[in-house]
């Protein structure tokens, strides 16, 4: 598609020199190194100027527990630490970072992030799941920022055809509530106070608000695929229904009309279930829709009602733009080069995840006041970000390979909203999903490639059920509606039994009656086998129509990563408790501390089956016989480091017995150590 606002190299700036062509491929390790040597210069001359001084290297240890769990989201395994500490060449750290980064635990990590800060739910409609695979699939093959930014705000069509559409289903019928989150999103502004007034704290206005909003203003949840289906159905009705047929050539045009009303009736009676969720997972364009100010706006510089014209906030200004190409030309200005937030905006959150707090601080609440804790450096991280060709992977290469990387954490905490400056990084909590993460590696050893194919599977069946669904001919799609009734018809009434013998289930249970809860069971077992039976005698067709929500069938083992599972996760589950995003708001994980997360450390079955006898690491601990060894693989395993010889003294006397290295192991998991990375 055409891009209105074109990445020319005049307008970009590499990091090389003012006059290179943006990068297409992945940077050399030579310009990686010369990049972040450039970004500690930077750094330390402001420090310098604030008479502030860096913090020290960190140890080997702290260095491969911090590299592991940026870079890829878990700590590393007894074995990964151990031959990281024992390898004595002088660049080990740079090939760490180098292998870590191009490894399939950076692009599970990378998905948990994005999908955070997009609020992907997985188990959302029928869109939901394409759009999760979409997103997987784009950061897995290193799609540049600007191009999936721009993938995503221009997208139209059904989800099977187009998963980027899922960023505008995300927010489905609240138009002006997803320009607020675009524009937070990727250009780092809270405009959303603008939607109903002028906004009190900035300088947007109502006016501009619907402006920026007017791009969208064409946008309609209306399938296409579905209208043409539905021709097909009415055509072959008037064919094979003569008096209808006759009806509708009569002179009498009450006659006519009449005729033509029962046909739409009856079709849309016949299709009813077949395609009532083709409207929720498929975006249109309607050139003539055009967006209006609210029946309340009270300025005097447009009437209530008024039809708006679309026009940008900074940067680049439009106008005269064709009806047809409104969200595009909206998609390249965001993405563009010269947009004045785009690409400084994603740097600095990027900054933030590495280092633990942004540059800018909040990072989602710029103003043209907003300068940095440290203004030179991120200048140079825009430019750098650019010259990337918004490659976030090499992006994030470079910062890893930063001397700041590798400094002490500052056990000063950052106060929210206000400048840090960067001796080091921030002493910070594991996330929700890096503690899950490393849960599974105490529990089952490195599970970086245990890849859930069954959300590329189910995702791949669900768009040939629709394809499938659209291609069939008229009188098997009358069937498949007369087979959908049947088949809700049947839903309901399952539901309804299922209802009543758990209630009955329940009653017997909390009356002690357990031969009756035993008897109860088995009708629903019974109940549920008959309904699967009855599922699959239905007709050709029916197969999409039963699966409203594929991205709830692409179950995880529980030797999975985080980012196997479809999202949000529920609410009881450790990645939730401690923190973990329920997708509704943008980045709005927290690492706040719980009394119920003490609990489920303690008793959770997660965290359990990671200091479980059989678990990975107990399995190995059990063919040790060696004490002193059974001790250091124990400190490797959860803290990837060796014991002091203090540690020694203290601890050595339990690894001798088995219960009590148990009880070692259950303190080691739930300490402070173990839970903030240092």
């Amino acid at each position: 598609m055409k891009r209105y606002f074109p990445a020319t190299l005049a307008l970009v700036v590499a990091i090389g020199s003012a006059d290179a062509a943006p990068r297409t491929k992945p940077l050399a390790l030579s310009e990686v190194l010369r990049v972040a040597g450039k970004i500690d210069d930077l750094l330390e001359k402001d420090l310098n100027s604030k008479k502030l001084k860096s913090l020290p290297a960190i140890s080997d240890d702290a260095f491969v527990r911090r590299a592991y769990v940026s870079i890829v989201g878990r700590i590393p395994t007894a074995q990964e630490a151990a031959s990281f500490l024992d390898n004595e060449g002088r660049d080990k750290q740079t090939k760490l970072i180098e292998t870590l980064v191009s490894s399939p635990g950076y692009d599970s990590s990378a998905f948990n992030y994005f999908a955070d800060l997009l609020r992907l739910q997985t188990t959302h409609e029928q869109y939901g799941l394409g759009w999760h695979v979409w997103l997987r699939n784009s950061l897995a093959k290193d799609k540049p920022w600007d191009q999936l930014a721009n993938e995503m705000l221009s997208a139209e069509g059904h989800s099977v055809k187009n998963p980027a559409v899922g960023y505008y289903l995300r927010d489905r019928g609240m138009l002006l509530d997803n320009v607020s989150n675009t524009v937070q999103v990727f250009l780092g502004h809270q405009i959303g106070c603008a939607q109903c007034h002028d906004h009190p704290f900035d300088k947007w206005t109502q006016m501009e608000y619907y402006e920026l909003a007017a791009f969208s203003g064409g946008v309609r949840y209306n399938s296409q695929e579905a209208r043409d289906a539905m021709t097909k159905v009415i055509t072959h009705a008037k064919k094979n229904h003569p008096q209808m047929a006759r009806a509708t050539k009569s002179k009498d045009r009450k006659v006519r009309d009449r005729a033509q009303k029962n046909i739409y009736k009856r079709a849309n009676g016949e299709m009813r279930y077949v395609f009532r969720d083709f409207n929720k997972n498929e975006v249109i364009e309607n050139d003539k829709q055009k967006l209006k100010l609210p029946d309340d706006y009270q300025y005097d510089d447009a009437d209530p009602g008024e039809e708006i014209e679309p026009a940008t906030l900074f940067g680049l200004k439009v106008k005269n733009v064709k009806p047809e190409h409104r969200r595009q030309v909206f998609a390249d200005w965001l993405t563009s080069p010269e947009n004045p937030y785009f690409a400084k905006v994603i740097a600095n959150r990027l900054w933030d995840r590495t280092f633990g707090h942004g540059l800018v601080d909040p990072i989602d609440d710029w103003n043209s006041k907003s300068i940095g804790s440290h203004p030179e450096v991120l200048k140079y991280l825009e430019q750098v970000m650019k010259g990337v060709n918004f490659r976030t992977r090499d992006f994030e290469r470079i910062l890893y390979h930063t001397k700041l990387f590798q400094r002490e954490v500052s056990l000063e905490a950052a106060t929210p909203g206000t400048e840090y400056h960067f001796v080091g990084p921030q002493l910070r909590r594991l996330s929700a999903e890096e503690l899950y993460d490393s849960f599974t590696v105490l529990a089952f050893g490195n599970t970086d490639d245990n890849i859930n194919y069954s959300l590329e599977a189910k995702w791949q069946e669900h768009k040939s059920n629709i394809n499938g669904l659209l291609a069939l001919s008229a009188p098997k799609l009358i069937q498949a509606g007369k087979d959908a009734q049947t088949a809700e018809t049947a839903r309901r009434d399952y539901s309804t039994k299922n209802r009543q013998l758990q209630t009955e289930m329940n009653k017997a249970r909390n009356a002690g009656n357990l031969k009756e809860v035993t008897r109860l069971r088995k009708r629903q077992d019974a109940l549920r086998r008959e309904g699967k039976r009855k599922r699959s005698e239905m007709s050709e067709g029916m197969s999409m129509v039963m699966r409203r929500y594929p991205g709830r069938e692409a179950k995880a083992s529980i030797n999975m990563r985080a980012s196997e599972y479809p999202t949000p996760f529920k609410a009881n589950h450790l990645v939730r408790q401690f923190g973990g995003s329920d997708r509704n708001t943008t980045e709005s994980a927290h690492p706040m501390a719980s009394v119920p997360q003490a609990l489920t450390l303690l008793n959770g079955q997660i965290a359990n089956s990671a200091e479980n006898r059989k678990s990975k690491i107990f399995e190995a601990l059990s063919e040790i016989t060696n004490p002193e060894m059974r001790l250091e693989y124990l400190f490797l395993a959860f803290y990837s480091s060796r014991p002091t010889a203090q540690e020694k003294e203290e601890f050595l006397p339990l690894a001798g017995n088995a219960k009590d290295l148990f009880t070692l192991a259950r303190a080691m998991l739930t300490s402070k150590r173990y839970l903030f990375m240092q």
